[in-house]
């Protein structure tokens, strides 16, 4: 038990290090760096020096991909940008490993001691987060000898030497088991630099040996994806297949390997012997070496195989076929289909070197045109969903999940469109006050429709709070919020044929603009004056009158929106 309490506590300093570092270097230079992992672009190569670039400055593979799948999820970033960003993170993180071969166990509390109390006492920012990854720096040196000391007295008892022995990679059996205790322990831990450290720790106390050390490091990479996974879940089906494309690309990797394990080890002592002068991995001052580079070498070695391929993977992966397959083993959701005008424009990459900005707005505006006519009848059909939301009592209905995928939809189309639109603006070419008026207006269509998709599903989720209470709205409450969703409806329904087609639209239009949405506007305050009188007198649920109460500030702000939109559609300056 004094053993296991050491250890464990060795294990909360070190992750508390990595933390501490990890986060110390994202604040001096996140900004940065997320602005370096946008950059990436089809270039395979390029998007490999990035994620290579990004994980060794801030230490952590995980931060990156979850990074990029956010990116992915986002629409900032497509498939084939995101894999050679992948790719280099995994090379990025093995510096981690080369760090905890440095031989300074014994400084790691003055180290932590004194970056405490820089990082306590300094005022100014950039130096106070240098001092915490310095903290994190010194911490991971603690744990690690905290780690030693805790498992030295193990080598001594016979009964854990026998219990360590079971896992020895002598065999290919033995050699995936000890693959999947790495990859098991990183999936506990989710920090493939921990468990590193944990094996470099049993190797140098002589429980395991070289081949064994190595043998966990292989699934040690693989667990270290879980990482990515959990952080895809709630996002868009893209981001999804980035986190696969992680696994994919570590788990073919040490299959592989594996089955060439022999030659690969062979492969690594030469290298350490080559380099470094290292001719005995077996001597616990030589071990931790043998594991850095085989991290190294295994991560290098698998991103060169997959250089050529990686574009071909995340095809397959995006393949209709595929797709069918993961939908209903449920890997992937079931998202609605978009037009090829909606695919064509997110995988668009502007560049005023091929043409001039003014020729390449005009032959772009018939597309965003589309993209709005889309993007017009997708918020329709969310509107009306709201009605079937709010009538019936089925937590799991298909309207609901539409309007949650929609407005998903939404953000990426929305993030694509104003990087497009955005590149025009202030250009001399397109500098013309019609042209630019047309820019601003389309910006601003863009961005109510889009808000008003997040209200749409605040009161999606504000039902199924409701639903999930196991109480409902009383009679009155339903019925007006479903003639109060009817009359945004009509009234919204009145834009749709002007607003991505171009058509001309005439002074009674415009009029019956300003009437419908002020009539909404009385609604809504007769509604709340309703609420207010009725719920005054009687006891109801708090859990009803909370989100009934934000349910009609939500639909406030859908009628805002939409009369915006509307405005900016009909030429109306003004909010």
């Amino acid at each position: 038990m004094e053993i296991l309490l050491s250890l464990a506590g060795g294990i909360g300093i070190f992750l508390l290090g990595m933390k501490f570092l990890s986060d110390g270097l994202q604040t001096v230079a996140g900004d940065r760096l997320r602005t370096l992992v946008g950059m990436a672009t089809n270039n395979r190569i390029f998007g490999v020096g990035i994620g290579l670039l990004v994980t060794g400055i801030i230490q952590s593979s995980s931060v990156t991909t979850v990074l990029v799948v956010s990116f992915v999820d986002g629409g900032l970033m497509t498939l084939a940008q995101a894999v050679g960003v992948i790719m280099g993170a995994n090379i990025g993180t093995t510096v981690t490993a080369w760090i905890l071969t440095i031989k300074i166990d014994q400084y790691g509390l003055p180290i932590a001691g004194i970056s405490a109390i820089v990082y306590i006492f300094c005022k100014k920012e950039t130096i106070k987060y240098i001092a915490l990854g310095f903290l994190g720096l010194g911490c991971i040196f603690l744990g690690l000898l905290f780690m030693k000391e805790a498992v030295e007295p193990i080598k001594e008892n016979p009964d854990f030497v026998r219990m360590f022995s079971i896992f020895n990679a002598n065999s290919y059996p033995g050699i995936l088991k000890c693959a999947a205790l790495g990859c098991f322990l990183t999936l506990m831990v989710q920090s493939s630099s921990v468990t590193i450290g944990i094996t470099m720790v049993l190797a140098s106390q002589g429980l395991i040996n070289f081949h064994t050390a190595a043998a966990l490091v292989l699934g040690e990479n693989v667990g270290t994806t879980i990482t990515a996974i959990l952080a895809s879940l709630g996002a868009n089906n893209n981001a999804r297949r980035a986190a696969y494309f992680h696994s994919l690309f570590n788990l073919i990797g040490v299959f592989y390997i594996t089955l060439l394990f022999h030659p690969f080890i062979g492969f690594v002592e030469w290298e350490l012997n080559t380099f470094f002068g290292l001719t005995n991995l077996s001597e616990s001052k030589n071990v931790s070496f043998g594991i850095a580079a085989v991290h190294s070498t295994f991560n290098i070695f698998n991103t060169l195989i997959f250089l050529a391929p990686c574009r071909a993977l995340a095809n397959l992966l995006e393949n209709p076929k595929v797709t069918n397959i993961f939908t209903k083993i449920k890997l992937l959701r079931k998202e609605a289909e978009q037009p090829p005008e909606v695919g064509a424009l997110l995988t668009l990459s502007y560049t005023h070197r091929d043409t001039s900005s003014y020729t390449m707005f005009f032959e772009m505006e018939s597309r965003i045109q589309k993209v709005l006519n889309y993007m017009g009848n997708q918020l329709k059909t969310g509107v009306d969903n709201l009605s079937n939301c709010i009538e019936n009592s089925d937590k799991s209905s298909p309207e609901i999940d539409q309007i949650f995928e929609m407005e998903k939809q939404y953000d990426m189309i929305k993030s694509k469109l104003m990087g497009i639109l955005t590149s025009f603006v202030g250009n001399e070419e397109t500098a013309t006050s019609a042209v630019q008026h047309r820019i601003f207006a389309y910006e601003k269509i863009f961005d109510n429709l889009e808000s008003t998709s997040d209200y749409i599903e605040q009161v999606a989720k504000l039902r199924l709070r409701v639903l999930d209470n196991k109480v409902d709205f009383l009679d009155y409450q339903k019925n007006d919020l479903l003639k109060l969703n009817a009359l945004i409806s009509a009234a919204y329904g009145k834009l749709i044929p002007v607003l991505g087609t171009g058509r001309r639209h005439n002074q009674q239009m415009i009029e019956e603009h300003e009437r419908d949405y002020a009539e909404i506007k009385d609604f809504i305050r007769s509604m709340r004056a309703t609420f207010w009188s009725v719920s005054s007198g009687n006891a109801t649920s708090p859990v009803v009158d909370d989100a009934y109460s934000n349910m009609l500030y939500a639909f406030r702000k859908i009628r805002d929106h939409l009369r915006s939109a509307g405005n900016a559609v009909f030429g109306i300056d003004k909010d």
